[in-house]
């Protein structure tokens, strides 16, 4: 793989299908690391901003996925499932001159992609990580809604609740209302909002999210319901890490990811919610520098 197209920065590459997409480079640890962002528009910012204090232990690769932040947008919308943009991570593995990926890691929805990708490309990764992962499927629903109705029943930000049960994402018609509809439902996310919040918005979560990302995924990812079933198909060697408070992507999800990919392990992260490297980084660095130590299973 030539040096520059790992060299620190903003890069961007046009796949064998004629898109363009975007990806960047931190760190200069021994170890890379493809970080896939979340489809719906969040992108990459708030991971290059709060995952410094692993850069001495990973290179970061942090690939924006179709439609965010340079990357461009399919002519067919239908095109913007979780599923879809799986292949967007095989267009950068293969923009690398790379067989397989060493590691390949997302959170929420990036997790999902990711795992779609384990799912499709099952040799072409070696190692998995998937950290307060969102997972398709009626199972992970049936394990998820009671969870998540249990934590939502327990906070004492009543208003913060009431704003999410109306929540539609596919309903988002503008970046600066998508922005306020999040702000309102943000401090459900932090297992201490008091203490992180102010710090995320401020110098983590810096960018405006993207209306037309999520008003297309969302509807597009009906079209892939069934990852849970086939999760059994994953080879890689993966590493499933949630926060014990996360309501949106609760820990019987990720019970449920771990009990169905036959090389898997679980790290719970105590006292920390959608962000546990934000609320509890100590837990979460030791877990990652674990991780970085082991050897890949093939070759």
């Amino acid at each position: 793989m030539p040096d520059k197209l790992l060299s620190q920065g903003s890069h961007s590459f046009t796949t064998a299908a004629g898109a363009t997409l975007t990806y960047f480079v931190r760190g200069g640890g021994p170890r890379t690391l493809v970080n896939v962002a979340p489809g719906w528009g969040c992108a990459s910012v708030l991971y290059q901003n709060s995952f410094r204090f692993l850069e001495d232990v990973f290179t970061f690769v942090h690939l924006e996925t179709r439609g965010t932040r340079g990357s461009s947008f399919p002519a067919d919308l239908s095109q913007m499932s979780s599923w879809h943009m799986s292949e967007d991570i095989d267009a950068l593995r293969a923009h690398l001159g790379l067989e397989a990926l060493d590691s390949l890691m997302g959170h929420s929805n990036g997790g999902s992609i990711a795992t779609w990708y384990a799912i499709r490309f099952p040799t072409r990764v070696r190692k998995l990580v998937l950290v307060d992962t969102q997972a398709f499927g009626q199972q992970a629903q049936e394990v998820a809604g009671p969870a998540t109705e249990a934590i939502l029943a327990a906070r004492p930000e009543r208003d913060c609740v009431a704003a999410y049960s109306p929540y539609d994402p596919a309903a988002m018609t503008t970046d600066e209302a998508f922005g306020a509809a999040l702000d309102a439902i943000l401090p459900l996310y932090f297992a201490y909002p008091d203490k992180y919040l102010a710090y995320f918005k401020n110098e983590v979560f810096t960018n405006v999210p993207q209306a037309k990302c999520v008003q297309n995924q969302w509807p597009a990812e009906d079209q892939h319901r069934d990852q849970v079933e086939q999760l059994g198909g994953i080879r890689a060697e993966t590493l499933v890490v949630v926060g014990r408070e996360d309501f949106i992507c609760p820990v019987p999800a990720s019970e449920l990811i771990v009990g169905r990919i036959p090389n898997a392990k679980l790290e719970i992260v105590e006292g920390s919610g959608h962000f546990p490297w934000i609320e509890q980084e100590t837990s979460f660095e030791s877990i990652m520098k674990d991780y970085s130590i082991q050897k890949p299973l093939w070759g």
